[in-house]
This record gives C-alpha cells, structure tokens and sequence, in this order.
C-alpha cells in the first residue's frame, strides 16, 4: 500500500505541527518537534551482542542515539521510556553494503551532436569521479523507510551513473529534512561499474579498461606535480585544477577504495586486473558468482559483498513424459540454483568476511533471500555477521556500529523472533536512537489461505475479495482475505505491490454493513485507516478515512468477492 502510505506520510508532514506529528517526531532538533524523550529501557530482552553471543534477561538503555548500558539490572533513567521486551530479541541493525537507498536518479545527460570523437563530453561518457552520492540524496525517498523496516540502519548508498558515478557515502536510514542529517560517513570509496556511454567511447569493455589506466596514470602524474608545486613551486608551472584527476588523489594515496559494482565473474576479474596492474585498494560488491572467485579474493585480501539477489529455485516441468533432454535440462537449472544459494556458505568456510550488498532486491525480500542462503549451508552466526559485523569492519565504522555495546549508536533491530526464523517480523527500529514501530501479526505460520472452505462458503462475508481503494496517486489494489472462527470474523489485506500485510481490526459486520480498521507506517508514525460501508451481495463499497490532528482525509473503496 504504498501509494496510501505516501498519503498518509503527505499528510503527517502538513500537519507536523500538531500534536500526533509531534510525538511521532524522531528528530533532535531546538524547534520543538522532537519526541517527548529520546531515553529508552528495553528490559528482560534476548539480546544477541554479536554473532554467536546472547544474553537472556538483558536490559538496554538508550540515550541520547547512544546505547548507554548493556546488562542486567542496570539503572535506568527516570526520564526513560520503558519498553517490556521479554518476548523480544534485540540485535544490532544491518548494514548493506551497496544500494542506490535514497539517492535520485539524475536525468540522462544530453547526447552530443558528435559522438564520434576519442573524447566525449565526461558527463556522457559517464567520468564524474568528482561528484557525490550526497548531491543524489532524497531524504523522501521512499527506499530509505523500506530498507530500515528490513532491519537496516546504515546503507552504503553509491550514486546513479555509468562508468565512474562519483563518490559514495554511509547513510543513517532515519526521517529528516536535509540530506546532511542522515549522513554518517563522507566519500566512504570511488564508486565505479562496467556501464560504457551509448554509442560514443568507452562504450565498451576494453574502451573502459583503456579509459581507467588513462585517467588513473595521467593522475598519478598530476598528482606528483602537485606535490612538487606544494614543497616549492619557484620555475615549476602551475598545477592545472583538473577536477576529474583530482578525485584520484585519494585513490592513488590509498586513503580512499574503488568499490566495483560487478555480477558476474568477468567482471569481477577485470576489475581485480585492473586493481594488480594499477596497485588501488578495492572492493568488490554486487558479486553474483562468487564460488568461482573465492581463492582469488582469499589471496588478494579483497572485501567482498555478496548480492542478496537469489534466484527462484527451478520449477520441474509437469509434463507426464519427458524428453531425455528436457530433463537434463531440468537438472542443469537445478545443479546452478544449487551452486548459487550455496556460496555463502563456501565464502564462509574459506575464511573470507564478507557482507551482504542489497543492490536492486525488494526491501521485503532480504530476510528471505538471507534465509535461503542460511538453508544452504551459511551457518545464522556467519549470515549475522555478514549483515553486521562484517560490514562494520570492512567500512572502518567498527568503533561505533556492528554490535550491541555500550557507547556505540543506537542502531537497533528488535524482531518478535530470532531473526532468521520464518515467523520472525520486525517489532522495532531504532536508528541513531530514533524509534520506529512497526506493527506485527500474529505467528506467520498461521496457516492463512486466501482460498476458504467449504465451512465459510455460504457465509457472505467470509472468502477473499479484490480490492481497489482510490488514493491521490492513483489505485492500489490487493486482497481482502476475512475467516470466521466460533462466530468472531478476522481478515487481513494484501497489496499488489508487495508491502506487507494489514490485520483487519474490530471486524464488524451488521445489517449488510461491514467496518473495520486497519494501522500502515507512514515514515514511523503509526496511522489508523477507517473503513465503513455496505455489502450487496458480492460487492462492497466503503469509504477509507484516514485522521490527522481533527482533519479526515477520505478515499473510495470498491472490492468484489471472488468465485470460491
């Protein structure tokens, strides 16, 4: 329901100065939108430090975006809320390697009216190491609420572009109003993809393997002219200010990676090859066919971070008989699914720390995917690390991120369930110490089927209806999925575009009228959404009402019953 939570975060926003924005606010700021307290207790937690450590019954506080205490019967402040987390697990939040998170996609730069030339504009022929992620950032964009309800508070967020984009950053996946606010970490690697021009040079491999041993050599010689001009510049002409060479001054002086984005293993080796001959520290992300490289990243020391991009596991066809070809076919797929969701745990056996790099996959698919890892071999405390520790590590953030310590950030995920289980949701959020809550439901494993039974079919309310609910940002359409139980209705609605589900609340259905009420998470508040109206028959026409500080915003609701 992503077209209704933008409404409703719209809508927070308009009416930020009123008192439910206020106590939804989880910013420290003077302007007297901050939330009541920024001081929390979670108390009798299992608390998972870092990987492969837990502590039962465990108290931690929270102040100030910091995690103060770590223990049991720790002191805890008066001022502070408390939160009852005997049936929680806390951990710290994830960090993702790679991920365009919160960055807007530029417009395509102008083609230009000669692209037959050795050297096209940089800007189409996509050289900006200059440039910055930062200047990229949407602090509204909605990838950045997705992927911290996943679990993550830190993204490596790396900028839209082709050959050379610019310079990456770590961000704090909070609610802000400037960019500057959620940044943790400034010009974290040089940001580089085998994406060529279109129809100009380097369009192609060798013209962007050539280009970089260009670029990378002509700055190492500028780099020592500069130097040379800096100890005494008397008979020596003055340094030339080449933006673009001297976005490699860092690179050259080791101070600063070149993060490859690569999937395949072509890529990755050209990548590796041009790190050998030119002598930068790298890092490789986005690495889909890992097994083949993991003595050459063992050897070469080189951090890795592996795509969180999992295939669907091969479908048999169902044909009654099969061709001798048809089922080697079928069992080549098999053997490459095998072989791909089984390289974590390779990586990992090799003794090589490697992270987890979100890259293009659904927020609300990475615990899944994580899990498919997990149930081929990756063991829940190397995956753990992977997601924390790891990353940490390999971004130099270790002294403030990656585990559950006193004196780091409060970056904390807290889930109903140990979080690799399948019935395991994400309960809260706490990021640099600003809390979110997320709703949950009752045990996944519930066995919910939107298909009824024979018990429910005359019931006229009972079965599964497709919805269409009528937002400013056009229609959002899903499930409506209502049971009936010892005489008590209970339901929940999906969406088509793959947000989770909503529990239908206080079900009421009487003289052909049915209401119920259902919360979303809009930027961290909690929002409500009424709905009432009048079923005939086989359809039903309601009216969704969502409130804000006394003002009611409204929209239609059709859905009709579908054949059971």
């Amino acid at each position: 329901m992503k077209s209704l939570r933008k409404l409703c975060l719209h809508a927070v926003l308009l009416l930020s100065m009123s008192v439910i924005a206020l106590s939804s606010r989880a910013q420290s700021d003077p302007t007297g939108e901050s939330a009541v307290t920024r001081t929390y207790a979670l108390t009798n937690a299992t608390v998972i430090t870092k990987p492969g450590t837990e502590l039962k019954e465990t108290t931690v506080v929270i102040k100030d975006g910091l995690i103060v205490r770590v223990g049991k019967n720790v002191p805890i402040p008066a001022e502070a809320q408390v939160i009852d987390a005997s049936k929680l697990y806390v951990y710290a939040a994830f960090i993702d390697g790679m991920s365009n998170t919160g960055a807007k996609r530029p417009e395509n730069p102008e083609r230009p009216q000669n692209l037959f030339t050795p050297d096209p504009p940089n800007e189409y022929a996509g050289i900006t190491p200059e440039n910055s992620v930062i200047a990229q950032l949407d602090v509204t964009n909605s990838s950045i609420g997705s992927l911290r309800e996943a679990g993550f508070a830190i993204s490596h967020a790396v900028p839209y572009g082709r050959m050379l984009p610019g310079s990456t950053a770590l961000i704090l996946l909070n609610d802000a109003e400037h960019p500057d606010e959620i940044i943790l970490k400034k010009d974290v690697a040089l940001f580089a993809q085998w994406i060529g021009a279109p129809g100009a040079y380097p369009g192609n491999i060798l013209g962007m393997m050539a280009k970089w041993r260009n670029l990378y050599r002509n700055a190492e010689q500028d780099k020592k002219h500069f130097e040379l001009y800096a100890e005494n510049p008397a008979g020596l002409p003055r340094p030339e200010n080449d933006r673009v060479s001297q976005a490699f001054f860092p690179v050259i002086a080791k101070q600063k990676p070149v993060m490859f984005n690569v999937d395949g293993v072509l890529d990755a080796r050209r990548a590796m090859r041009l790190q050998k001959d030119l002598g930068f520290p790298l890092m490789v992300a986005g690495v889909e066919q890992a097994w083949e490289l993991t003595n050459e990243i063992k050897s070469s020391n080189t951090p890795l971070f592996l795509s969180l991009d999992v295939p669907d596991e091969p479908k048999d066809a169902k044909e009654d008989d099969k061709s001798a070809e048809m089922k080697a076919l079928e069992a080549r797929r098999m053997e490459f699914y095998k072989i791909h969701v089984s390289q974590a745990a390779k990586l990992s056996e090799a003794g090589i720390p490697f992270g987890f790099s979100v890259g293009n996959v659904r927020a609300n698919s990475v615990l899944k995917n994580v899990r498919t890892y997990i149930e081929n071999g990756l063991s829940e405390d190397a995956a753990l690390a992977a997601l924390t520790t790891n990353p940490a590590s390999i971004f130099g953030i270790s002294n403030i991120a990656g585990t559950v310590e006193q004196g780091k950030l409060a970056n904390l995920l807290v889930s109903t369930a140990p979080i690799f289980s399948k019935d395991a949701q994400v309960k809260l959020m706490f990021v640099d110490g600003d809390k979110f809550e997320y709703e949950t439901k009752e045990s996944k494993g519930n066995g919910r089927n939107t298909n009824n039974n024979a018990a429910t079919s005359n019931d006229p309310l009972a079965g599964s209806w497709s919805y269409t609910l009528e937002t400013p940002q056009g229609d959002q359409g899903g499930k409506m999925v209502i049971s009936r139980e010892n005489g008590a209705y209970s339901g929940y609605l999906t969406s088509d575009d793959g947000s989770p589900d909503n529990t239908m609340n206080n079900i009421s259905y009487r003289n052909n009228e049915l209401a119920f009420d259902f919360t979303i998470d809009a930027g961290g508040q909690s929002v409500e959404i009424v709905v009432v109206g009048t079923i005939n028959g086989k359809t039903y026409d309601a009216t969704a009402t969502v409130s804000f500080g006394g003002q009611d915003f409204s929209m239609n609701l059709t859905a009709t019953k579908d054949e059971q």
